[in-house]
């Protein structure tokens, strides 16, 4: 038998994150607040970076400041690149970072895979390798898509001898219902066999991005926006401007690679916190401009994607999440986080925040001593012109914090009761 070896050339693509084209997504989702801590950082090792301004600082709030520095606790993110540096492939970790800066303060990673190969620049198959991995990592139950995802990740690594546990993640709905008989027929077990599945569900974390680490970090004023003869006045409350390079001419040949290094990143960062500023003013202007009749004449919002928002200004969707992430603008006094500006469109020209209205307002009006089912709201709705599925009002019902039926029927009785009683 003859053994050959031969050598055949093969292309492969690889995807490498630069480290600027890194810092400036990271940028790019930071707050105002996180961002001024982080450049605080960057002038500590960088001597070209200054801030130019007039602030005095005491000498007791330095050593508070240092204090709090020295005493911080690393969070949950921070935790998270460290995990994932002793796991992953060192050409895996600059995905595997810009993937953990995605996740929400709950935990979860919102985008789907299309977005993510898209801005990534990756294949499925690698993508899908790195996701994987990184659902490894403690807590259990991040990088989830939704909550049924969140839940069943942890019963797979803390309970996978329950099959049935991790079934009931496809009937959280019944199970907000409380509709234990039913579920016992649809899954085929006994109510000893529910309970008993019911109890590991329960414990599992719904929101593990906010179990470890610091706690997530409030809404942040990062743009005020005014109206002069019917024109948008945008105004961002930190530009960052007062940071300044100053370049150290030295004529020691020793410091001059040093130096070089140092200038490409102080360069880089300006460029970056400029980008930033740039970004989310253009995508403020465009939010403003889509919904024109609410900051004009108050009018309830209309239905608006950052799908759109993204066409308009030829971004990436994720661009547009990532810049509007823990951000808030305020109008006439009152602080609105982006998510707000985003209502979902029900139908054609219908969003979700009309439909929350009505649905609201026909709740009030009902009899205390007939409330409405779900089933006569969905009815009602759909003769209005509005063909919304019963399981779609109590979604709705839900995110207005209204409870069934039954139980508002319960409240008229007992409130019945007590005015008689007194």
């Amino acid at each position: 038998m003859n053994n050959t070896f031969s050598l055949k050339p093969k292309v492969q693509t690889k995807t490498k994150l630069k480290p600027a084209m890194f810092q400036s997504l990271n940028i790019l989702h930071m707050s105002s607040d996180v961002l001024s801590a982080y450049l605080n950082e960057q002038m500590m090792s960088n001597p070209l970076l200054e801030w130019n301004d007039t602030r005095s600082i005491k000498s007791e709030d330095l050593y508070t400041k240092a204090e709090q520095f020295v005493a911080e606790d690393l969070s949950l993110k921070q935790q998270l690149q460290h995990q994932a540096a002793v796991i992953l492939d060192p050409q895996d970790q600059p995905i595997a970072d810009v993937l953990i800066s995605l996740l929400d303060d709950d935990g979860y990673l919102r985008e789907d895979t299309a977005e993510l190969r898209g801005m990534l620049k990756i294949g499925e198959g690698r993508l899908n390798r790195i996701l994987t991995q990184l659902k490894s990592l403690k807590p259990s139950g991040l990088f989830a898509h939704d909550l049924r995802e969140c839940l069943l990740y942890q019963l797979m690594e803390n309970h996978p001898e329950n099959e049935l546990a991790m079934r009931l993640t496809d009937h959280l709905e019944a199970l907000a219902r409380g509709s234990v008989t039913a579920l016992c027929r649809t899954l085929h077990c006994s109510e000893a066999q529910l309970h008993e599945a019911l109890a590991l569900l329960r414990s599992c974390d719904p929101k593990p991005g906010r179990s470890q680490g610091t706690p997530a970090a409030p809404l942040v004023c990062e743009v005020q926006v005014e109206i002069e003869e019917e024109q948008f006045k945008i105004t961002l409350t930190r530009s960052f401007s007062e940071l300044v390079f100053n370049l150290m001419p030295l004529d020691d040949p020793s410091v001059q690679d040093y130096l070089k290094q140092k200038t490409l990143e102080a360069k880089n960062l300006l460029l970056a916190i400029q980008k930033r500023n740039q970004t989310l003013v253009s995508i403020t202007q465009a939010i403003c401009l889509n919904q024109k009749a609410f900051f004009i004449s108050g009018v309830p919002l209309v239905p608006l994607t950052r799908q759109k928002i993204a066409d308009q200004l030829g971004l990436h969707p994720s661009t547009i999440s990532r810049s509007l992430s823990g951000k808030g603008l305020q109008f006439q006094g009152q602080l609105y986080p982006f998510s707000f500006f985003f209502p979902t469109q029900v139908q054609e020209d219908l969003s979700q925040d009309q439909v929350l209205r009505e649905l609201k307002k026909r709740i009030d009006q009902e009899d205390p001593a007939h409330p409405f089912s779900d089933q006569q709201l969905s009815d009602w709705l759909k003769a209005q012109g509005c063909p919304i599925s019963r399981r779609t009002v109590v979604k709705y019902r839900q995110k207005l914090r209204i409870p069934d039926s039954r139980v508002r029927l319960q409240w008229a009785k007992t409130a019945a009761a007590r005015k008689k009683k007194y």
